[in-house]
C-alpha cells in the first residue's frame, strides 16, 4: 500500500486491501482511532473526523466497501469481510494497535474485528450497535420500519426506502441534520450509498450473529453509547447495549444527552469528546 501521509494533506486516498480498494482519510499523530461508519451512508463520521477533541490522535476515517469512492463489490460482502478490510487498511498504514469507533452495523463489525484480530484492536467505542443480540423491540421495529423499507426496495424506490428507515431509527428531522452538517448534496449521496446497503449490507447484518460464548472472547475495553433521545423511536438499541454490557467482559454503557441514533451527525463535538476521553484512558 502506498501511503503519502502529511499532517496537512487531508485529501482522500485509496488503499488496496486485497479484494477491494478503500477510500480513506487520516490526520494527526499518536494513538490511532479508526472511524468506521454505519450502514446506509458513508459520511456519518465526516464531521467527527475534524473535531478538535481528536487533535491529539492519529485519526483514520474510512469508507467501507460499497460506499462512495471505495470499491462497490459485485458479490455479497459479509461483516467479517468488512472487518478484514478495515484491519488490513490499518496494518497497511503501519498501525499496530487501534481504537475502533463504530456506529450501528459497524459496531458489529468492530466486535468481529476484535474477535478476528485481537492484537490490533485496543478498544471499542460502539455507538448504538445494531441489534445482535436483540431484545423484544427489534421485532417491532422490523415490522414497523424495516419491512416497509424493504418493500420500497422491491419497488425500486431507494429514496423512499432510505427515508423510511432513517425516519424510523433517527427521527423525523434526520434530513435537516444531514443537510446542516454536510450540505444540500448530501441527501443524493446518501441515496446512492443506500443502494449498496439495501442490496448487500443489510443481508450481511441479518446473517451476522453473536452469542454470549463468542462475546466473552472480546477482551478489549468497550464503551457502549446510547442516545438519550433514541427511545422516542425505538428501545431496540438500548436493549442491545444492555445485553452487550453483560456479555462483553470489559464493557460499560453510557447515555449521551440530547441525541438519538444519528448522534455522530447530530452532535459530533460531544461524540468526539466521548471518544477522546475513553481512548485517552485506554491507551495501548
Amino acid at each position: 500500500m502506498t501511503n503519502t501521509k502529511t499532517n496537512t494533506d487531508l485529501r482522500a486516498r485509496r488503499a488496496d486491501v486485497g479484494d477491494v480498494e478503500l477510500e480513506y482519510w487520516e490526520r494527526g499523530e499518536g494513538e490511532t482511532i479508526l472511524l468506521a461508519h454505519a450502514g446506509v451512508f458513508g459520511e456519518w463520521f465526516a464531521p467527527l473526523f475534524d473535531e478538535p477533541a481528536l487533535d491529539g490522535f492519529h485519526v483514520v476515517r474510512v469508507h467501507r466497501a460499497g460506499y462512495r469512492g471505495s470499491t462497490r463489490p459485485d458479490r455479497q460482502v459479509t461483516l467479517a469481510d468488512h472487518a478484514r478490510h478495515c484491519c488490513q487498511l490499518l496494518r497497511g498504514l503501519g498501525v499496530q494497535r487501534a481504537h475502533w469507533v463504530g456506529h450501528s452495523s459497524s459496531g458489529c463489525i468492530g466486535i468481529q474485528a476484535a474477535l478476528d484480530d485481537p492484537g490490533l484492536i485496543a478498544s471499542l467505542v460502539l455507538l448504538e450497535p445494531a441489534p445482535h443480540p436483540s431484545g423484544p423491540s427489534s421485532a417491532e421495529l422490523t415490522e414497523r420500519v424495516v419491512g416497509p423499507a424493504m418493500a420500497a426496495v422491491g419497488a425500486g424506490d431507494f429514496t423512499l426506502a432510505a427515508d423510511i428507515l432513517l425516519r424510523g431509527v433517527d427521527g423525523p428531522d434526520y434530513r435537516d441534520v444531514v443537510m446542516a452538517r454536510l450540505g444540500n448534496g448530501a441527501l443524493d449521496r446518501l441515496v446512492s450509498d443506500a443502494m449498496f446497503f439495501f442490496t448487500n449490507e443489510i443481508r450481511a447484518a441479518v446473517e451476522w450473529q453473536l452469542d454470549a460464548e463468542r462475546a466473552a472472547r472480546v477482551t478489549a475495553p468497550t464503551l457502549l453509547a446510547v442516545g438519550a433521545e433514541t427511545w422516542r423511536q425505538t428501545r431496540m438499541y438500548e436493549e442491545t447495549a444492555a445485553i452487550l454490557a453483560e456479555w462483553l467482559p470489559a464493557a460499560r454503557a453510557v447515555t449521551v444527552p440530547g441525541v438519538s441514533h444519528g448522534m455522530p451527525l447530530q452532535d459530533p463535538a460531544s461524540v468526539a469528546w466521548l471518544v477522546a476521553e475513553f481512548v485517552g484512558s485506554n491507551r495501548s
